[in-house]
């Protein structure tokens, strides 16, 4: 007992110390707006606790009592913890009880009274080791409030590790907190990010915010079959183990999308430093032709400022700064992705006249051998050459850059 009354009083939920980091973990989510977390220096106190044994009966249980209670009795296992009787309840003259764990924050239901002992007088003096909390900065999508997608994705982003926890103000029977897990990020720009919530300091700031609007976004990419054989152009590539095309009937059409993506890009808020990061979809300005290509952020090269970019529609990477960058417009991903990525032996290539097989704008058949998955594995093709046209003026299959010179 005297470990424990050195180190419980020593972070009460009313003074929590606003210049330092607490280590805490996750013991229970409702969701961004209701959850329960312990310091991780109480672990071992609990696991002293969850294998303690009382025998002690009360005279009588009243709601509001200060119980011990088997957790496990339902395995027929032992995990002993506290809780406070919020309900009791009789059935076929069986007495049973609905719990609330105090060091944990979640409620059990229908415990039947020979798994509820006595709670010492000692440990009744401790206070409870688990705090409700509010994460700060974080906001529903939708009026109705977060969804179950979001609750969820809070857990997977803590997952099982103890996270940093930083006091930022309090709220009725709960206090604000900033989480921080083994990201650069916080929990609420991760969420954000990702599209489950948005970030703001009020309601009002919240209907302005520019970060992301509706359910998570996502490049869409065209469905292929084995054996399948397309008429395609180069898009980019140095090399046969990876390279990128284009069906021509789709790049003839994409011309025409392409001033429709501009024009909602042109709509768009211009991307914000805390957003640039891997992975985020984003539409960037192409100034020597006064458009937006669709891309996604490859690598961060320099923090808040510049990165890599995959163009999707042409496969190249290339570095851009932060503010050539835009949100993604839902409206921009109308069509799925133009370029498909693939791979194919190096013997298949012939000679055409060019200085590298791979230029972009030349065209050659695809024979789909077997599936790749989007810009991850590559699509496993045979190439084969154009039939030779009847119209030799027909220069179909000469690279975009024949004519630069």
């Amino acid at each position: 007992m005297e470990e424990i009354e050195k180190v419980v009083p020593d972070i009460p939920p009313n003074s929590f110390d606003t210049d330092f980091i607490h280590l805490v973990e996750l013991t229970h989510i409702l969701n961004p707006f209701d959850f329960y977390v312990r310091p991780v220096k109480y672990k071992s106190i609990i696991q002293d606790w969850e294998s303690m044994e009382t025998k002690i009966k009360p005279a009588r249980f009243n709601i509001q009592d200060l119980v011990i209670f088997n957790l496990g009795y339902l395995r027929g296992g032992r995990k002993y913890i506290r809780g406070r009787i919020t309900r009791i309840s009789k059935v076929n003259n069986f007495l049973t009880c609905d719990v609330f764990a105090i060091d944990y924050g979640f409620k059990e239901k229908s415990i039947p009274m020979e798994y509820v002992w006595e709670c010492s007088q000692e440990l009744a003096n401790i206070p409870p080791l688990a705090y409700n909390c509010r994460l700060a900065n974080c906001y529903p999508m939708e009026p109705r409030g977060f969804t179950s997608e979001t609750n969820e994705a809070i857990k997977d982003f803590i997952g099982g590790e103890p996270v940093k926890m930083k006091f930022l103000g309090k709220k009725p029977n709960k206090i604000l907190v900033d989480l921080i897990n083994s990201n650069k990020e916080s929990i609420a720009i991760l969420l954000a990010i990702d599209g489950y919530s948005t970030i703001g300091l009020s309601s009002d700031e919240m209907a302005r915010n520019p970060i992301i609007r509706g359910k998570r976004i996502y490049f869409h990419f065209k469905e292929l079959k084995i054996g399948e054989t397309l008429h395609v152009r180069v898009q980019s590539g140095n090399s046969l183990n990876g390279f990128y095309v284009a069906r021509v009937s789709d790049y003839n059409k994409h011309l025409q999308e392409i001033d429709i993506i501009s024009f909602y890009a042109r709509r768009e808020s211009s991307l914000l430093p805390l957003h640039l990061v891997t992975g985020r979809l984003v539409c960037v300005k192409i100034d020597k032709e006064n458009k937006y290509e669709r891309a996604f952020i490859k690598k961060v090269t320099k923090p808040n400022e510049s990165a890599i970019v995959q163009l999707v529609d042409w496969g190249r990477d290339e570095e851009f700064n932060i503010d050539k960058m835009k949100y993604m417009h839902p409206q921009c991903l109308r069509t799925p992705v133009l370029s498909i990525y693939c791979k194919c032996e190096e013997n298949q290539a012939w000679d055409n006249g060019l200085g590298c097989f791979l230029s972009p704008g030349y065209e050659f058949n695809i024979t789909i051998k077997s599936l790749g998955h989007n810009f991850k594995f590559p699509n496993k093709v045979n190439i084969s050459a154009l039939p030779v046209p009847d119209n030799n003026d027909d220069v179909r299959a000469l690279p975009d850059n024949i004519f630069d010179e």
